[in-house]
């Protein structure tokens, strides 16, 4: 299962549920909750959370989070078809993998960071 962060573009989410993939979006059913609150959903239902809110990487390393993968998504407006591929790519290979993951998708670079 997926975890769109609030502030995930729709068309991420659009995306991925064409691509078959459950996803459960904070602004769809959980509008406002915290950060950690967001952490702690997407552990309880292990799911990998997808963000493009950059305090989800202070989160996991200050408190040390180790139980969760984090897509981390950073790029410009006329970027947004290409970022479409690369998380799927990511999401494709890191769904079936072992271990916990933040992984920085940016233009050109994906960053994985085994937690």
């Amino acid at each position: 299962m997926i975890l769109a962060d609030e502030n995930l573009n729709a068309r991420f989410i659009e995306n991925l549920r064409n691509a078959g993939f459950e996803v459960l979006s904070v602004s769809e059913q959980f509008s406002g909750i915290a950060d950690t609150s967001v952490v702690a959903l997407a552990m309880q239902e292990t799911a990998i959370l997808i963000t493009e809110d950059k305090d989800f990487g202070e989160l996991v390393f200050a408190h040390k989070i180790a139980r969760l993968t984090v897509v981390f998504l950073r790029y410009k407006k006329q970027e947004v078809a290409l970022m479409q591929e690369l998380l799927l790519q990511v999401i494709q290979a890191y769904s079936i993998q072992e271990g916990n993951f933040f992984i920085t998708i940016a233009k050109g670079r994906i960053r994985v960071t085994k937690l």
